[in-house]
Formats: structure tokens, C-alpha cells, sequence
């Protein structure tokens, strides 16, 4: 895998417009800003600081991977998930109110293997669309949902992707109930795979894999307040130091971290 490209110079705060932002499970939404400046720069890896109300309440600015950027529409979105106020705040924006979001966060992904799978379960989808747009064919991806109540959001990636494969744990819908029944394997320097969810799901990547570790890539989420590295609230502790998910990198090789002890 080459090296990663260093994080943002310069984080800067916009004032947005909500272009859209859809329900599409329970929990989970899919957001939307009009900004065509963000939509021709954003790459895999970068997020966004989004906050609650337009900046001028104590509450800090949620982060967000960027789930897509569409030069075409000059949007950029983001795929979250209802757990708190902030969040819950957020679900009941509309679309042509404005708000603050501070772009971009988090240093670029690397290219990665010459095949490349991407898998993710529920709302760790965000963190791995951006980067099968860039790849293209090159990139398989593979999307695991709980099943009823889903279909929207399976809707919306097959709608960017329609070659995405989307398995259900109650089989109600899409290719089957387990992806680990058909994900390839064995891993090597020529195919690794990237994957993003809950701690469940990197545990069964991790016993899935466990002959390659070093093939097997997490991509992980951290609490933050900053988004400029000085408050070290998104340290991960890795076999090579600590690093800071947002400025350092989110992406990290399965035998470099132990999730146990962060």
C-alpha cells in the first residue's frame, strides 16, 4: 500500500445550504449540502464538522466521513446516524436551511491494493463510498444491514452503486444473510480489504481473516471536538505511536491496532 498524503493545511468553517436530507431507516440519514467548491476537492478519507445549528449555541459540530461528492450537482453528503442530541437536532433540519460545517478533516486514503474490497456494516457505509466512486470496477463493494426497515437505505447505495452487494442478517432482502459466506479470501499484498462498522463487525473481519491480518484494513470512527488534532481526543494506539484520526489517518492495518485497547 502506498503512503498516506498529508491531512488538510487549513480547516475552514462554511456556511451551507441543506440540499436534501432524507430518512432512511429509523435512525439513519443521508444529508446533503450545496457546495461545489467542497464537491471538486473532497477525496476518500476526508470529513466534515457539521453542527447542529448554525453556529451560534454551545454545541459542538458532529463528524462526518464524506459519503459522496457530486461535482455534476456540486453537492457533497454525508450518511449519519440518530445517538444523541446533536444528532437528533440535525434530523430535523430541512432542506434550505443553512449550517455551519467546518471541511475538510482526516488525511486522504491511500490508493490500495490493485484489488480492492470494501466492506462495511449500517451507517460505517459513509466511510467507503467516497472511495469506491474513485476506484471504480477496481473496488467490490459489500454492505451488511440488519434487513426489514432497511430497504431505503439499500436503495440509496444501489442507486450510486448498482453493482454493491447488500446482504440482510434476516435474509428479507438483497443477496443473502451473511456476506462473510461469499467475501474472498485469502488477503494479500494484491488484495486487501477495508472495512468499516461496529465493533462486532471488525471482530468478525478480524477471526475471518486471521491468517492475513496484514492485508485486513479498519477504518475507524473516534469521538472529537477539534478536528485540528490539539485536544488528542481521536487518538488511536497503534504498534507505531499514537495517531489522531483526524489529521493523521482513520485507516489503519488489522495487525497494528488492538480495538480491546481503543
Amino acid at each position: 500500500m502506498g503512503g498516506y498524503g498529508c491531512g488538510p493545511s487549513s480547516l475552514n468553517d462554511h456556511i451551507l445550504t441543506v440540499a436534501e436530507n432524507i430518512k432512511l431507516t429509523n435512525k439513519i440519514f443521508w444529508m446533503s449540502f450545496d457546495a461545489p467548491e467542497l464537491a471538486s476537492r473532497a477525496r476518500s478519507g476526508n470529513c466534515v464538522f457539521v453542527y447542529p445549528s448554525d453556529g451560534n449555541d454551545h454545541m459542538l459540530g458532529r463528524p462526518f466521513a464524506v459519503a459522496d461528492a457530486d461535482t455534476e450537482k456540486g453537492r457533497i453528503s454525508v450518511c449519519y446516524m440518530v445517538v444523541g442530541h446533536g444528532t437528533a437536532v440535525l434530523s430535523a433540519v430541512k432542506a434550505g436551511e443553512r449550517l455551519k460545517v467546518r471541511a475538510f478533516t482526516g488525511a486522504p486514503y491511500p490508493e490500495g491494493a490493485k484489488e480492492l474490497i470494501l466492506a462495511a456494516g449500517g451507517v460505517g457505509t459513509g466511510a467507503v463510498l467516497l472511495k469506491k466512486k474513485e476506484r471504480g470496477k477496481s473496488a467490490r463493494l459489500f454492505i451488511g444491514v440488519p434487513g426489514r426497515g432497511y430497504e431505503a437505505f439499500a436503495d440509496k447505495i444501489l442507486s450510486l452503486y448498482p453493482d454493491a452487494e447488500i446482504y440482510t442478517d434476516d435474509g428479507s432482502f438483497g443477496r443473502g444473510d451473511s456476506m462473510f459466506a461469499v467475501l474472498p479470501r485469502p488477503l494479500s499484498a494484491e488484495k486487501e480489504l477495508w472495512c468499516c462498522g461496529p465493533a462486532g463487525f471488525f471482530e468478525a473481519m478480524r477471526r475471518f481473516y486471521e491468517s492475513t491480518p496484514e492485508h485486513l484494513y479498519y477504518i475507524l470512527e473516534k469521538r472529537m471536538a477539534c478536528g485540528f488534532g490539539g485536544c488528542m481526543g481521536c487518538v488511536v494506539e497503534t504498534s507505531g505511536g499514537p495517531k489522531r484520526v483526524c489529521v493523521d489517518r482513520a485507516l489503519f492495518r488489522a495487525d497494528e491496532v488492538d480495538l480491546h485497547d481503543n
